[in-house]
């Protein structure tokens, strides 16, 4: 077959700029639709937020003599509001004699509209009507909040999505990566002239009523000769340059860089830090780690690795003392008390997945989520959706649709939910009967190290 004749969408720039072009295109047409392009471990999950109020009510108790009276949480990158939801819920859970939880203004905070009513409309977070509010800002330039006004910050998952321009050290020669985005002929409804112009004014109100595009586009790369006189943190990038291995294509989240120097600014003396879930490296044996990914695109959302050591060493340039990094399922585990994964991590490491066509992995999944759901219990009722793929052949599609019926509401809340050792080995003889062997059990708990993972990082 043909090649389709791709058009270009603009010259070739450094990567941050197309990046966040593209990104705020995504988030501007499809709001709260985002969610049925990617999964993250907040959106219909529990435990991470649990985590969280845990430990923000332990910090606040213990040192009660210098948490404000106000205790003012930001978060930003809101995803669908089900992290918030249910921070307060089990912050309200927990606050028995009510010392905490009626001083909690919660900020939700992003620079998508679409998103915000989104999250407004979301019924689990209406329920704390008074101790949240939402805002349209971008967490690179906030403007209009007090110095030394916020208790608790946390992000998440946004540094990924945030302006990341890329390096690669070569013979002694700093080179930064640019792209171009390019199109093939499938924009039908409109000259592509106009088209064009809308995309490169990002005229949200037109692009929204385009056929889909941005999963359509191709990215043309280039790796150009650069000096870093003008980039932020130019020396500690320089430092950090030195320490990577050649010809390997390197972040740097200059983004997520602005997101600290603003936290830093806005956190009272006393506070709980800045805290962010994201995924990337989180040691420079990842970062050199040759053929690790760099960036992903997700429906089109193009999000870049976040380098974690280069995060670190920028916080305590910008003044904060402690920078704490582990990996995120350690961080969620040591609040449940019992190591976790993911169940789709579950999923993956069964013997037979790699081989599995995908209507044949939705059945095993569904399979899986079933047998777990005998033992595991979801505070907050709710019955996965989960549709049939489009080409899956007529007879997977009933067995698929009969094992859905079975799911049950106060089971395991999505496939990328949280689940315990405890909660799987308790069924270890039905899973046997799904053909997972012991040592794969035993191993999704204990997987081989990987250059990029789920991380967690304070800065204090």
């Amino acid at each position: 077959m043909k090649p389709p004749h791709l058009h270009p969408l603009g010259d070739f720039k450094p990567a941050d700029q197309w990046q966040t072009h593209v990104n705020a295109i995504f988030y501007g047409t499809k709001g709260p639709a985002i969610h049925a392009h990617f999964q993250t471990y907040v959106s219909r999950d529990y435990r991470l937020a649990h985590a969280l109020a845990e430990e923000f009510f332990q910090q606040i108790t213990t040192d009660a003599k210098h948490a404000p009276d106000d205790l003012h949480i930001h978060e930003w990158g809101v995803g669908n509001g089900n992290l918030a939801a249910r921070f307060l819920d089990h912050l309200q859970e927990i606050d028995s004699e009510n010392r905490v939880y009626p001083r909690v203004r919660y900020l939700l905070c992003d620079y998508s509209a679409e998103i915000l009513n989104g999250v407004r409309a979301n019924p689990a977070l209406q329920k704390h009507e008074g101790h949240f509010d939402t805002q349209l800002v971008n967490a690179e330039c906030l403007e209009g909040f007090t110095p030394r006004s916020v208790t608790k910050i946390i992000a998440n998952e946004i540094w990924d999505d945030l302006a990341t321009r890329v390096l690669l050290s070569s013979q002694g020669n700093l080179f930064e990566e640019y792209l171009q985005p390019m199109l093939p002929e499938i924009i039908s409804d409109r000259p592509f002239e106009q088209f064009l112009e809308e995309f490169n004014e990002k005229n949200l109100e037109a692009l929204i009523t385009a056929p889909d595009f941005l999963d359509q586009i191709v990215w043309e790369r280039s790796f150009q000769r650069v000096d870093l006189g003008d980039w932020p943190f130019r020396d500690i990038i320089g430092d950090h340059m030195k320490q990577v291995s050649e010809d390997i294509p390197i972040p740097i989240n200059t983004g997520a860089f602005l997101t600290i120097q603003q936290a830093q600014n806005l956190l009272v003396p006393e506070s709980q830090g800045y805290t962010g879930f994201d995924y990337g490296m989180r040691s420079m044996a990842h970062v050199n780690r040759e053929g690790r990914p760099y960036f992903k695109i997700y429906g089109g959302q193009y999000t870049a690795m976040v380098n974690f050591p280069l995060m670190a060493e920028v916080g305590r340039t910008v003044g904060f003392d402690s920078v704490h990094s582990e990996p995120q399922h350690e961080y969620v585990g040591r609040h449940l008390g019992d190591q976790v994964i993911s169940l789709v991590e579950l999923v993956h490491g069964h013997r037979d997945a790699p081989r599995m066509e995908p209507w044949d992995m939705d059945l095993l999944m569904l399979k899986t989520l079933n047998v777990l759901n005998t033992t595991y219990h979801n505070p907050y009722p709710h019955k996965m959706d989960y549709p049939v793929m489009p080409g899956t052949p007529k007879k997977h599609r009933k067995l698929i649709a009969q094992e859905a019926k079975k799911l049950s509401a106060t089971g395991v809340p999505d496939t990328v939910a949280y689940v315990a050792k405890g909660e799987v080995l308790a069924v270890a003889a039905p899973l046997k009967k799904l053909g997972y062997r012991e040592e794969d059990l035993q191993t999704a708990f204990d997987p081989p190290d990987q250059p990029i993972t789920f991380s967690h990082l304070r800065f204090s």
